[in-house]
Protein backbone atom coordinates (compact mmCIF):
# COMPACT_ATOMS: atom_id res chain seq x y z
CA UNK A 1 0.00 0.00 0.00
CA UNK A 2 2.98 2.20 0.38
CA UNK A 3 3.93 3.20 -3.03
CA UNK A 4 0.59 3.55 -4.33
CA UNK A 5 -0.70 5.74 -1.40
CA UNK A 6 2.39 7.70 -1.92
CA UNK A 7 1.35 8.45 -5.53
CA UNK A 8 -1.70 9.25 -4.99
CA UNK A 9 -0.55 11.97 -2.60
CA UNK A 10 1.91 13.07 -4.38
CA UNK A 11 -0.22 13.32 -7.62
CA UNK A 12 -3.30 15.22 -5.33
CA UNK A 13 -0.71 17.86 -4.64
CA UNK A 14 0.43 18.75 -8.11
CA UNK A 15 -3.21 18.52 -9.24
CA UNK A 16 -4.29 21.08 -7.11
CA UNK A 17 -0.98 23.11 -7.89
CA UNK A 18 -1.67 23.00 -11.44
CA UNK A 19 -5.79 23.71 -10.77
CA UNK A 20 -4.37 26.79 -8.83
CA UNK A 21 -2.60 27.77 -11.85
CA UNK A 22 0.80 28.25 -9.13
CA UNK A 23 4.18 27.59 -10.79
CA UNK A 24 6.54 25.51 -9.51
CA UNK A 25 9.02 22.92 -10.57
CA UNK A 26 8.96 19.23 -9.11
CA UNK A 27 11.04 16.88 -7.81
CA UNK A 28 12.06 13.95 -5.31
CA UNK A 29 15.37 13.43 -3.40
CA UNK A 30 17.44 10.79 -2.75
CA UNK A 31 20.72 10.99 -1.46
CA UNK A 32 23.51 8.04 -2.10
CA UNK A 33 22.90 6.48 1.34
CA UNK A 34 19.32 5.92 0.63
CA UNK A 35 17.41 8.64 2.56
CA UNK A 36 14.48 10.03 0.37
CA UNK A 37 12.45 12.57 0.34
CA UNK A 38 8.96 11.76 -1.91
CA UNK A 39 8.23 15.22 -2.85
CA UNK A 40 10.26 18.56 -3.85
CA UNK A 41 8.68 21.56 -5.26
CA UNK A 42 9.96 25.28 -5.69
CA UNK A 43 7.69 28.09 -6.95
CA UNK A 44 7.87 31.74 -5.57
CA UNK A 45 6.38 30.60 -2.69
CA UNK A 46 10.31 29.02 -2.13
CA UNK A 47 11.21 25.49 -1.37
CA UNK A 48 9.15 22.90 -0.23
CA UNK A 49 9.88 19.26 0.77
CA UNK A 50 6.90 16.27 1.68
CA UNK A 51 6.95 13.26 3.29
CA UNK A 52 4.29 10.53 2.74
CA UNK A 53 3.21 8.54 5.21
CA UNK A 54 0.53 5.59 5.39
CA UNK A 55 0.14 6.03 9.27
CA UNK A 56 -1.48 8.27 11.55
CA UNK A 57 1.87 9.04 13.48
CA UNK A 58 5.45 9.15 12.60
CA UNK A 59 8.56 8.32 14.60
CA UNK A 60 11.47 10.87 15.14
CA UNK A 61 13.45 8.50 12.56
CA UNK A 62 10.93 8.55 9.86
CA UNK A 63 11.31 12.24 9.83
CA UNK A 64 15.21 12.36 9.97
CA UNK A 65 15.37 12.20 5.95
CA UNK A 66 13.00 15.26 5.90
CA UNK A 67 14.71 17.08 8.52
CA UNK A 68 17.86 17.12 7.63
CA UNK A 69 16.72 18.14 3.88
CA UNK A 70 15.12 20.99 5.10
CA UNK A 71 18.04 22.31 7.37
CA UNK A 72 20.90 21.62 4.57
CA UNK A 73 18.62 22.75 1.56
CA UNK A 74 16.82 25.85 2.99
CA UNK A 75 14.02 24.89 2.63
CA UNK A 76 10.73 27.00 3.69
CA UNK A 77 8.78 24.25 5.02
CA UNK A 78 8.81 20.33 5.46
CA UNK A 79 5.67 18.91 5.06
CA UNK A 80 4.25 15.12 6.22
CA UNK A 81 0.96 13.86 4.89
CA UNK A 82 -0.48 11.03 6.97
CA UNK A 83 -3.76 9.60 7.77
CA UNK A 84 -4.14 11.40 11.47
CA UNK A 85 -7.19 13.44 11.74
CA UNK A 86 -5.23 16.11 13.18
CA UNK A 87 -3.11 18.67 11.99
CA UNK A 88 0.37 19.06 14.36
CA UNK A 89 3.41 21.31 14.05
CA UNK A 90 6.37 19.06 14.51
CA UNK A 91 9.36 21.56 15.13
CA UNK A 92 9.54 25.24 13.58
CA UNK A 93 9.55 24.70 10.09
CA UNK A 94 8.39 20.43 9.95
CA UNK A 95 4.18 20.28 9.78
CA UNK A 96 1.72 17.12 9.84
CA UNK A 97 -0.82 17.54 7.85
CA UNK A 98 -3.92 14.74 7.53
CA UNK A 99 -4.56 13.81 3.89
CA UNK A 100 -7.87 14.42 3.93
CA UNK A 101 -7.17 18.43 4.43
CA UNK A 102 -5.94 18.30 1.14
Amino acid sequence: MGPSWEGLVVEEILRQLGALGVGHDASYYRTSGGAEVDLVFEGTFGLVAVEVKHTSSVSARDLRPLRDFVKEQKARLGLVITNDTTARLLDDRLVSLPFSWL
